[in-house]
């Protein structure tokens, strides 16, 4: 494996290439060789604050969370197609970020593909399922249930599966019309920082997937205890969680 330039990224808030607030970076290790090959920016509360706040301002807004789920079926396809497309490039970051073999990492950009088509598949499926009727076994109500999103929700993920582990977050988070803030391991964020950027060019409106990369306790707590979510889905170890 010939190994391509890291990426320069900062983090993507509503939309845009955002400087951490503070200034602060962190090495990118490969583990084959324990060289830096590159940086990522090192979030921290007042970053999380404003991708908190785009990610809110998105929902009220209602760009993505107003959309059927046909609408929104054609965005994940085209995220699920942009990921076939840079195949090659995304599993070489993943392999030179964390360390797992190329064969491997290969495999996971097929499954993140995979996974974006299949929640296509289930956002599509939403809209049949929109204002069902329940029997509540009397005749003089009329029961029908309403499904919407929960609002903005917190996605914190681990260095093993970097990109996939995230995608099983976002993309069931999105296909039902929410707004998201994705805080990757802070060992293995490289390829999360590119689905930022395939997203957007798929069509998906700003705001909507926000990625804040930086340490546990400096970004990733922030985001897990922000009074502004309706949800956090959180994937590490125990002591980690603690």
């Amino acid at each position: 494996m010939t190994a391509l330039p890291i990426p320069a990224r900062e983090l993507f808030i509503n939309g845009c290439w955002v400087a951490p607030l503070r200034g602060k970076y962190l090495d990118v290790v490969c583990p084959a060789t324990e060289a830096a090959i590159g940086r990522i920016p090192a979030g921290t509360r007042e970053d999380v604050e404003a991708a908190v706040a785009a990610a809110v301002a998105a929902h009220k807004k209602g760009s993505w969370a107003k959309t059927t789920g046909t609408q929104r079926a054609v965005v994940l396809r085209a995220i699920a197609q942009k990921v076939r497309d840079n195949k090659t490039a995304l599993a070489n970051y993943e392999t030179q970020d964390m360390g797992k073999p190329i064969d491997e990492a290969e495999w996971d950009m097929d499954d993140v593909a995979g996974c974006f088509d299949y929640y296509a598949d289930l956002a599509e499926k939403l809209d049949a399922r929109q204002y069902s009727a329940i029997d509540v076994g009397m005749e003089e109500f009329s029961v029908k249930v309403r499904r919407e999103p929960l609002g903005v929700v917190g996605l914190i993920t681990p260095w093993n599966y970097p990109l996939l582990m995230a995608t099983w977050k976002v993309a069931p988070a999105l296909a039902a019309g929410n707004c998201c803030v994705l805080k990757p391991s802070e060992l293995a964020s490289v390829t999360c920082l590119e689905l930022a950027r395939l997203a957007a060019e798929a069509g998906l409106p700003a705001g909507v997937l926000n990625v804040v990369t930086g340490l546990g306790a400096d970004a990733g707590a922030t985001l897990s205890s922000h009074p502004a979510l309706a949800k956090v889905a959180f994937t590490g170890s125990t002591a980690t969680g603690q």
